[in-house]
């Protein structure tokens, strides 16, 4: 049987990808506790958090005071340590939990970086940043065409039941949204959207954000 650690801490960003973990957080159900790190203020270079997480991201997870960070990583001992929980499908064997690693993988490593470039283009540039804005959505035009192909025979993305890669990708095409990229035309990805923005637990992410 798996130990349940209760102390369980998030630090997080109302709107950025911490969002992500927060849901998953949500979808458990265990108590936690969470800090904002104001990113806009700089809060992440500050000492204050840097002592406690010295790469200076959000997501980050105390757990008994031990930190785990990147959404990917938190992501994966969540399902691990709650597999009742459903974060993924359950599934068996070394390779089949590795094609979820890969698809977690995908999300943080190509849409991720590629939502930036929408959203934040002068992360990528020290100058002009509408070619930068540009490139991000010819990089993410193929991802949402996978997308919403994909979603063509079942309302998520691994079938007929939620996971924690959908909320990713709905917080990926979001956020690609916010940074002018247009979701008009993809019918299937607006059903996908309103299903996630329809859960109890993603309501109750959202919620605690704004408090």
């Amino acid at each position: 049987m798996e130990t349940r650690l209760t102390d369980l801490k998030l630090f997080h960003y109302p709107r950025a990808c911490s969002r992500v973990t927060m849901v998953a957080l949500e979808t458990i159900g265990a108590p936690y506790e969470d800090q904002v790190i104001n990113l806009m203020a700089g809060d992440h270079y500050k000492p204050a958090y840097r002592n406690t997480n010295p790469r200076g991201k959000i997501p980050a997870l105390l757990i008994d005071g031990t930190l785990l960070t990147e959404n990917v990583a938190i992501l994966t001992w969540l399902n691990e340590t709650y597999p009742e929980a459903g974060l993924l499908p359950r599934v068996n064997g070394a390779l089949a939990k590795a094609q979820q690693l890969s698809d977690l993988v995908w999300v943080s490593s190509v849409w991720h970086p590629t939502v930036r470039a929408n959203k934040m283009p002068s992360r990528w540039t020290m100058g002009d940043i509408e070619p930068v804005r540009e490139r991000g959505k010819d990089l993410m035009t193929p991802l949402i065409e996978h997308l919403e192909s994909r979603l063509a025979t079942s309302e998520w993305y691994y079938g007929d039941a939620w996971s924690i890669v959908d909320t990713y990708l709905y917080w990926c095409y979001t956020t690609a949204e916010e940074g002018q990229f247009s979701l008009d035309g993809f019918d299937r990805i607006a059903r996908h959207r309103r299903a996630q923005e329809q859960m109890p637990t993603f309501q109750a992410a959202i919620a605690r954000e704004q408090n």
